[in-house]
Formats: C-alpha cells, structure tokens, sequence
C-alpha cells in the first residue's frame, strides 16, 4: 500500500495536523496582523451604538492539495478538505481562510458550512457555530470561518469540508461487522447469511470489498464462480448461490469526497443486518444483496474529492474499464454481467465508426450526434463546477453505446458497430438475473435528496423505472421526486469538469450492458433541501395526520442513514412485499395507484423532445395540488425531469 507520511506544519505556535486518512492540507501561511480591524468608530454618537465583529487573535491561509497533487496527474478539483488543528493554548479565537478552493458560491449562499470535532472532549461531528464567509477575489475562491479553541490546549480540533468517512473507518466498520457475522452458524431459514470478500486490490494496493447478505432461504450447495482475474486468494471460498433468488447491487465512494454515500450505504448495511426488522427479514428471504462500500480506495484515503490517483473520474469508464488501471470498476462490471448472465460470459464490444477507424484513443468530448458524421469539434473544458454542461436534447433512440468513446449509435447502419461476440449484443434475451443496481453519491449544487433514471422507449417501462423514486418520497422526510431526473439527455450530457459523456457512467451503461431499467444513481446534497414530506403512517401504525418538519433540515449522517433505510423498505414496496407499507394510507391507495399517478402526472409521448403547452399545463396543475397534499413545505423550482421536459 502506497503511504505518503505527511509532517505537521508547526505555524505561529499552532500545529496543523495533516498526516492521517482523508486529509489534504498542504500549506499554512500567518496573516500579518492588521492595525486597520483596530480603528476605533470615534464618531459613534451616545444613542448609537455600532457592533463591530469579534477581532481574532491570529489568522491563517490554509491551501489544500488538489486531486493528485504534485503528481503528473494533478487536476483542478479542490473542494474537500480536511486537516486538524492544536492550538497550543486555551480559548483563543482562530480565523481560518481556506484559499483557492473550486468556486462553490451556490453551494456556500445557501448556508452550507464546514463540520468539526474536538478530540478528545467531543467525538462527534457537527457544523461549526460561526457562519462561513466566501470571496473570489482575482479569481481564487476562498472560504473563511472563525473558531475559538477549546479550554484544553492540547486538543486536536479536526475541520472538514463535510462529514468525513475515511478509508479507515471503512475498514473498520467492516471489521466490526466481521467478528459479529463472520462466524455466525446457520439454522434457521431467516438466519443472516454474511460474507465479505476482497474482490480485488485498488492500484496502491488497498482492498475493494465485496458484501454479500441474504438469508439462508434458498441457498445451494453450489458457489460462485470465481471470475477471471478476480478473487485471487483461492483460499477464501466463494459465496454459495442462491439461484431463486435475484440480485440487488448497490456501490458508493466512487467520488471519494461525496461522503453522504458512505452514510447512506451504512443505513442501508445496517438494516439489513438487523436480526428483528421485519422489512430486513423479507429483503433477505427476497433477494441476494451484493454491495461494495468503497470503489476508489485510493482517492479517498488520500483525500481526494473526485478522482481516483491517477486523476480518473472512475465514474465514467463502465463501458470500457481497465483491469490493470481501473480494477474497482472492472471488477463490479465483471460481477454484474456475472449475476445478470447467471455465469461469466466473455465481454461483448460495440464500436462506432469513429472508433473502429481508430480516430478516438480517448474518450469523446464531442456531441453524439458530430461524433456519428465523423465530425470532431473541440470541447474546451471550463472552470471546475458541480454544474453540467448543455448540450441540448439528444432525440434518437438508445440502442447500443461504443464500448471506447460512449457515443450512442443507430440502428441504421451495421458498419456503425462491431460486436466481437457473435454479432449479438451483451443484452440478456431472457430474464436476468438482477433486479435493482444503484450506485450511491453526494451532489453540491442540486439542493435535495434524488435520483437519476434512464429514459427508455416505452411508457411502461418508464413508469417502471421512475416508481422506486416515487415509493422513496413516500417514505422517506427528504427524499425529492421532484428534483429526479429520468430524460434521455441526462444519459449523455457532459461533465463541465473533464468533457467526459454520462454514457459511461454506472448508471447509464449498467443499463446499456443488460437492459435493465432499473439503474439508479442516488445523490445527497451536502447541505440541505427544498421540501419536506408528509409520510402516511404504516399499515402497523394508527391512522393519523401526517406530521413534517417545518423546514427541510440541515442534512447530517442521521438523515443520510435514514434514506438507506427508507431504500429498504421502498424496494419491498415494488412488488408489493412491505410488511410495513404506508400506501394503503397514502393518497394513492395501492402499488397500481402510485403508477397509475405516475402514467397521469409523469409520462408523455416519449417519441417528442418536447411537450405541447396544454399537456405541459395539465401536468403543472396536477403536481401543484398533489404538492399541497404531500408536503408541509416547499420552495422547489425544480420539477421531475423526462425526456427533455421538467414538470415544475
């Protein structure tokens, strides 16, 4: 395992600490001290009083290391930060600048503000008292806050961008869960069946972890296969299979600084591990639940925010992953296709014409529709930002992606593909042995708690795959359906950040790869939402008025486990084997009521990009009243995206 021992920075008698897992702090600066914050109002008459911000005692700059910095890698991404801090002396006030950080002044308006700890007084994790100012003063985004030290001088007080799960604490938790689960013997049918795994090693050599949890229903004498190039302790033997049972896989961390997708996976993990909960029991008679915390080790244990330590968005090479550069997402590739298939057949290539002419050895940058013609138009990528790129609706039918550069290709032309596998697609013909895959992650500048579909061509299968995210709003405080996004742009849209297509993204070539519809992406914002909803009670529960918070809350790990849990039971609720429901005492009644309001309210002619004005009218009228109903607040402008067109 590659380590990098970081020293502390010894500053005007304070010590920055920076040398432990997820921390990036690389340079500390004292800030001269300014005679002008001494001027005195003289001219304060005697029935005016000016109050004057509190002076702090000292001052620092603080610069972060970007993503891969001081490698041939470095890259702009410079939003999480994370480094500790001893004063050396009691209850002085300490102003922090943080300098050069990504321009996230949306993000910082809407009240977000940095998190922190004291060891060893205070454990636990909360948002500092002292509101956080930000300037972009000559272009360089800094972020400031005051902090008084504790009483103890020898104190390490630790700042994050937002609350830290490391790639210890990872490790850890799963330790935990090892001593408890590991060993445990199997005899009843409801017996929690639990084995972790290391599927394969990240590039500095540390774990990628594989959890496999159901009950003992339902399980064979037959095991897993052990995939090619995966599984390499030959020791450790393989999970049993469970073949009536169908697969959920769910991943996090791929973004390393995206921390709410490790507490919403715990919430998640947790849940199912809970020997008495009714809605956990009928999950693991159900279901074989495949899950991997963390997809890029490295980035997060060495602070990094999006990239893994070569500077790659890990996130956008599904389609076409290197086992030798990318061997976290080779191997969850590897085991989708291996529980979609029920074996480990050989991969399947789709190339365009492009691609097969050997013009793009890197992925596109280009719109789909230029890079199909041939025609190559440089994309300039600009400032780091959290917001995506518009490139206009893509109308055409989805049908296969090329394997290289993500391009959609047509169906009307076989020289636009090559397929090396008998001239078929990787799609399954017969019924797959998947049923949900979602890929967990946190989001700065959409304000909610959400999910990404995909669009397919026809409106069952739409309603299909935008019922779970309706079920979610149902149970759960802050889940925003009106924030989902289900339209075919968002499957190809490209980042600002690096250029790269959404083509490659789990979500979206998870979907391609086995035609399943439902491929999620969850994303948390850091910070807060816009709404709050009114939960009916369950069917175990008395009837009565549904109670909201006034004002959605500041979000926090609580509220992120939540939204595992509440995953949980809104999967049940798919096939309509909640033990716990809430529908018969919502407003639509039953399973068939929620997609029956979905086909009303959510779904239009998916042959058009647009939407007439009428229809468009109907649809806004309809949301309005059922947004009165469902919530105790809103201050959305947002609105359920599909195909091009957002019902606001």
């Amino acid at each position: 395992m590659s380590t990098l021992v970081m020293e502390d920075i010894r500053c005007s008698g304070v010590t920055f600490i920076r040398n432990f897992d997820s921390a990036n702090l690389a340079k500390v600066e004292a800030v001269p001290y300014d005679v002008s914050v001494l001027v005195n109002s003289g001219s304060h008459s005697s029935t005016s009083t000016r109050i004057l911000p509190e002076i702090p005692d000292q001052e620092f700059n603080i610069w972060t290391t970007p993503d891969c910095g001081g490698t041939e890698f470095e890259n702009g991404n410079r939003t999480w930060f994370y480094f500790g801090m001893r004063a050396n002396a009691p209850s002085i006030l300490i102003k922090l600048n943080i300098v050069d950080l990504n321009k996230q002044a949306k993000m910082y308006s809407q009240g977000m503000c940095p998190v922190y700890k004291v060891v060893p007084s205070r454990m636990g994790w909360d948002r500092i008292r002292d509101k956080p100012t930000y300037n972009n003063e000559d272009e360089i985004f800094t972020l400031s806050f005051r902090y008084r030290t504790p009483e103890n001088s020898q104190a390490i007080t630790y700042f994050a961008f937002t609350y830290p799960f490391s790639y210890s604490d990872i490790q850890k938790m799963l330790s935990n869960i090892d001593a408890k689960f590991a060993t445990t013997p199997l005899v009843d049918n409801d017996d929690i069946y639990y084995v972790r795994e290391c599927v394969c090693h990240s590039l500095d050599n540390r774990r990628v972890d594989l959890l496999t949890i159901t009950s003992k229903k339902g399980m064979s004498n037959a095991r897993e296969a052990r995939l090619k190039n995966l599984f390499t302790n030959e020791n450790v033997p393989r999970p049993h299979r469970f073949p009536d049972k169908k697969v959920i896989f769910l991943s996090a961390r791929v973004h390393p600084g995206e921390t709410p997708s490790s507490f919403v996976f715990n919430g998640f993990l947790h849940l199912l591990l809970n020997r008495e909960d009714q809605v956990a029991i009928a999950l693991r008679r159900m279901y074989v639940f495949k899950l991997i915390p963390c997809l890029n080790p490295d980035g997060v244990a060495r602070g990094h925010y999006r990239t893994d330590s070569r500077g790659v968005n890990l996130n956008r090479l599904y389609l076409n992953p290197s086992l030798t550069l990318n061997p976290s997402i080779y191997a969850a590739r590897a085991l989708i296709r291996y529980y979609h298939y029920g074996y480990e057949k050989p991969d399947s290539i789709t190339l365009c014409a492009n691609c097969i002419d050997g013009s793009s050895a890197e992925p596109s940058t280009t719109d789909p529709e230029d890079h199909q013609s041939g025609n190559v138009i440089s994309s300039k990528v600009s400032n780091m930002s959290l917001e995506e790129s518009d490139t206009g609706p893509i109308c055409f039918k989805l049908k296969k992606l090329c394997t290289i550069c993500g391009s959609p290709l047509r169906n009307s032309s076989s020289s636009e593909s090559i397929d090396k596998v008998n001239g078929k697609g990787d799609v399954n013909p017969v019924d797959s042995g998947l049923f949900l895959y979602m890929d967990l992650h946190g989001h700065a500048s959409k304000k909610g708690i959400f999910m990404y579909g995909n669009h397919f061509e026809t409106t069952e299968q739409n309603v299909e795959c935008m019922l779970l995210a309706k079920l979610m709003s149902i149970n759960n405080h802050n889940f925003h359906f009106t924030a989902c996004n289900f339209s075919e742009r968002n499957m190809f849209i490209k980042d600002r950040r690096d250029g790269m297509s959404r083509a490659g993204s789990g979500r979206v070539a998870i979907s391609t790869i086995t035609g399943l519809i439902k491929s999620y992406t969850l994303e948390c914002n850091y910070n807060t939402g816009r709404i709050v909803n009114v939960l009916p009670p369950t069917i175990k529960e008395r009837q009565q008025k549904g109670y909201a918070l006034p004002v959605p809350p500041k979000y926090s790990p609580t509220v992120f486990e939540e939204v595992g849990r509440s995953l949980g039971a809104s999967i049940l609720d798919l096939t309509g084997n909640n033990p716990l429901t809430r529908l018969p005492h919502s407003e639509f009644h039953s399973l068939n009521g929620v997609m029956d309001w979905i086909r009303t309210n959510c779904i239009q002619d998916f042959g058009e990009s647009t939407q007439n004005n009428n229809s468009r009218s109907k649809m806004k009228s309809s949301l309005t009243q059922v947004r009165k109903k469902r919530y105790n607040r809103s201050s959305s402008d947002e609105g359920v995206t599909i195909n091009s067109c957002t019902i606001s």
